[in-house]
């Protein structure tokens, strides 16, 4: 499967753009609140995403960076990008992963083990802001081109330019216990850090 990223030209326009669905349950999971989300490209500046979680009063405890989210009701975007001079990083990837309390936890490395995060400040440059509504909750993140180069070195990203992700919902906790994914994972051992089944994602004028 693969995803258009469309270009816009700032992030309000971000919600014009097609919506991706996360619709794979995982690992025994049942039934899981209904997830989807946008994600658009303002050249020279950042990767702008929104994400929406049709769940009334989500599980949210953690409210500090870098706190086990994912135990609470989180949604979640892993990127994978590769630099241009160099294959050394290919199976680098970002994990970001928030709350309703808008609690960010932020990191990249190569295996789900030995993460590495960012500086307060750098941190600071997602921009997270989480909303919870009525029958829904939302967040919404900048991925700042700076920061993808400060990891990855030149990326040359623009119209054209191809990189990998998925989208996931998740709950640890086992009362509210779930699993899904916007790409399928085949495999069995539960696990969010497989990069192998990443979707293609290319940047596009729609």
């Amino acid at each position: 499967m693969k995803l258009d990223v469309g270009m816009i030209e700032r992030k309000e326009e971000l919600t014009k753009l097609p919506p991706f669905h996360v619709e794979n349950a995982l690992w025994g999971t049942e039934s899981f609140p209904k997830m989807y989300g946008y994600l658009g490209f303002v050249p020279e500046d950042a990767f702008y995403l929104k994400m929406i979680c049709e769940e009334v009063n989500p599980l949210r405890r953690y409210k500090r960076a870098n706190e086990p989210v994912y135990q609470d009701s989180a949604m979640e975007a892993f990127l994978m990008f590769e630099p241009v001079r160099s294959r050394l990083a290919k199976e680098l990837y970002l994990n970001l992963e928030v709350n309703a309390n808008g609690a960010l936890l932020a990191g990249y490395g190569t295996k789900r083990t030995y993460r590495a995060y960012f500086t307060g400040a750098e941190h600071a440059r997602f921009e997270c802001h989480a909303e919870i509504h009525e029958k829904d909750w939302s967040a919404e993140l900048r991925i700042p081109i700076i920061l993808l180069e400060r990891i990855y070195g030149s990326l040359k990203l623009g119209e054209g330019s191809y990189f990998t992700c998925n989208f996931y919902k998740i709950s640890e906790t086992k009362e509210f216990e779930h699993y899904a994914s916007y790409a399928p994972i085949h495999s069995s051992v539960p696990s969010f850090h497989v990069p192998e089944f990443f979707a293609d994602a290319e940047i596009v004028k729609l």
